[in-house]
């Protein structure tokens, strides 16, 4: 019994992952669209992006730009920050 609950508590926890896109698209406005490497982020754990809940974030130009991607960008020194880094008409 013990090893079954075992069994299902690590297939609910891995379960995310497991489904989880390898990238997002993201319309991006004027500049072209935006390609988030979702599988690529994973390793840094959900609660950096998604505070502190595995839940879907909204993006929008604050989020990218002011609240996660370039901040932790400029932050960790680290990945694009650039507008055409990121922006792919």
């Amino acid at each position: 019994m013990k090893k079954a609950i075992i069994a299902m508590f690590a297939v609910v926890a891995f379960a995310g992952a497991a489904f989880a896109a390898d990238s997002y698209e993201y319309k991006g406005g004027a500049m072209g669209k935006v390609t988030f490497p979702h599988k690529a982020h994973m390793k840094l754990g959900c609660a950096k992006c998604h505070e502190g809940a595995p839940k879907k974030i909204e993006m929008n130009k604050e989020v990218g730009h002011n609240k996660l991607c370039v901040k932790c960008h400029k932050a960790e020194k680290k990945g694009p920050q650039g507008c055409k880094d990121c922006h792919k008409k």
